[in-house]
């Protein structure tokens, strides 16, 4: 059984501890950097599942360097604890938090996810989230199961309709219209893909094997088409073909440097040539 890992301010921890509790077998809260330290002597290395770090003080100081170096230093301390597909949220709640700045909160989850690759922990997801209230913490870590009342497969909704029909449904369902897909090359020379959805910054969430590349129309350049188009299509299976097509108009066409991609032209895209 995994852990939910909390660690933050009394005050901020007290109203999300019961809403993970509610959700959660086991969740240990944290609320001072000393107790940090004695809990990952104490549990079990890999046995985190889940970690959500508010900020521990009660009042930001001023500056953003303290608390942006004590978040990248709690996060480096906890790694050993986390388990090889653990999510990790960073939470920036508080206006005066400097990770409330999208700039600072970007670079902040590149920093988070350096400190986990130096401890061999690739595979963690980082995420951000302005937003504090339990709702939207616990929603996002920790998704409901589909119940008997959830959306069946694609290929199965609207089967009596015509296609022009089918395909105008199915891309009102999985529109995700206010993402923004971007990439960009790290100092190690690793491709790295991300999304911001709403005040969510998140990895796109990839096959841990997989390799990706863009301003080209290798395999790997394919191989983060398809990511991108089962992303917006809800994570439903892509046409190898459609995929083939998709890197050739744009996947091979972005600046090798980075890009940002926004969702909203993934699905243009894809009305103009599911046909």
């Amino acid at each position: 059984m995994l852990t939910a890992l909390l660690t933050g301010s009394k005050h901020r921890t007290a109203g999300l501890d019961v809403a993970l509790r509610a959700r959660v077998d086991d969740v240990v809260v944290v609320d001072c950097r000393d107790d940090v330290v004695d809990l990952v002597a104490r549990l079990p290395q890999r046995s985190v599942g889940t970690y959500v770090q508010l900020l521990m003080d009660a009042e930001t100081p001023a500056g953003f360097a303290p608390p942006v170096t004590e978040r990248i230093e709690t996060v480096a301390l906890v790694a050993p604890l986390l388990s090889p597909t653990a999510s990790v949220l960073l939470v920036a709640d508080d206006p005066a938090d400097p990770a409330h700045d999208q700039r600072v909160a970007d670079g902040l989850c590149l920093l988070a996810e350096a400190a986990l690759a130096r401890a061999n922990h690739a595979g963690v997801t980082v995420s951000l989230l302005h937003e504090a209230t339990p709702e939207a913490i616990s929603r996002l870590l920790l998704p409901q199961q589909a119940s008997p009342g959830a959306l069946a497969p694609l290929a199965d909704l609207g089967t009596d309709r015509d296609y022009a029909d089918w395909r105008t449904d199915i891309l009102n369902l999985t529109s995700s219209s206010d993402v923004t897909y971007f990439g960009w090359v790290n100092q190690a020379g690793s491709a790295k893909i991300g999304l911001l959805r709403g005040s969510v910054l998140s990895p796109l969430r990839v096959p841990l094997e997989s390799a990706f590349t863009w301003g080209s129309t290798g395999p790997a350049a394919e191989a983060l088409g398809g990511a991108l188009i089962a992303d917006a299509l809800g994570g439903q299976p892509v046409d190898d073909g459609l995929v083939a097509l998709f890197v050739k108009e744009v996947i091979g066409t972005l600046p090798e440097h980075g890009f940002e991609l926004p969702a909203a032209d993934i699905q243009r895209w894809l009305h103009d040539h599911l046909r």
